[in-house]
């Protein structure tokens, strides 16, 4: 593993890392202020050895006195009543509703509305690694970031949301009214005529006028201009949205849309 000095980057603060269709994308927070880094991984046997190279050239890896956050995208999540809080019962779960080919390691994090518990897997040794890599970690689904996101917006605004995440061949949905998050779910996606098929139905059960109620979408395998040309003949406000290193903001509206 190569390892450079590290004279020529500046102090470092904190580090977010978020995971990316194709590859990684990180924030390195200095006292000269935020500094962007994209990692490609034009292919998954890339990782993790470029990972790990990558982040022992600038200096991240194992460093006692740099606080990290990493932005985890899993297509696997549980939301649960606060009150199951036993691991081996949230496992069961778990077990009961996917299919394990590897181990895996479950973490949960309580909700903003203080009532459920947001569960999600992550693949044991894809754990240990970042674990290894970065002493002081905090590990996030980047789908518990946008349920909190969904129910803090729904309250605020005091009206019907519904908010998509594209990523490779799979759509998040979370939808939540002023009180609470009444949905959220992963579909599989085949192609881009099944996008609009599970979300107008994910509405018509919600009961969610596409007149009236805001969709926020978050494309990262699909263009913008064919989100809104697929739902602008059904929805009537859509916004299009990009993902940050911010854990209390993480959608920034595009602009002019």
């Amino acid at each position: 593993m190569l390892d450079s000095g590290n004279k020529s980057y500046p102090s470092q603060r904190s580090l977010s890392i978020r995971t990316k269709p194709d590859g990684f994308s990180f924030c390195s927070t200095t006292a000269r202020g935020d500094l962007f880094k994209e990692l490609k991984m034009p292919t998954r046997f890339d990782f993790p050895e470029r990972f790990e190279e990558f982040v022992h050239l600038r200096g991240w890896a194992e460093k006692e006195n740099l606080q990290v956050t990493l932005i985890d995208f899993s297509d696997r999540f549980m939301i649960l009543p606060d009150k199951v809080t036993e691991d081996e019962q949230i496992k069961t779960f778990f077990n009961f509703q996917f299919q394990h080919e590897e181990e895996t390691q479950i973490l949960k994090v309580s909700l903003c509305d203080g009532k459920q518990l947001f569960c999600w897997e992550m693949p044991s040794d894809r754990d240990r690694l970042f674990e290894q890599l970065f002493p002081r970690l905090t590990i996030l689904s980047s789908a518990y970031l946008l349920a909190n996101w969904t129910i803090r917006q729904a309250s605020v605004k005091q009206k019907p949301l519904l908010v998509a995440h594209l990523y490779e061949n799979t759509m998040q949905v979370f939808a939540a009214n002023a009180q609470m998050l009444l949905f959220a779910n992963t579909f599989p996606i085949k192609n881009i005529q099944e996008i609009p098929y599970f979300l107008l139905r994910c509405m018509d059960q919600l009961s969610f006028d596409p007149v009236t109620t805001n969709c926020i979408f978050c494309p990262e395998s699909v263009s913008e201009e064919d989100l809104f040309e697929i739902f602008s003949p059904y929805i009537k406000h859509i916004r299009m949205a990009h993902f940050t290193h911010h854990i209390n903001e993480p959608l920034q509206f595009s602009e002019n849309k």
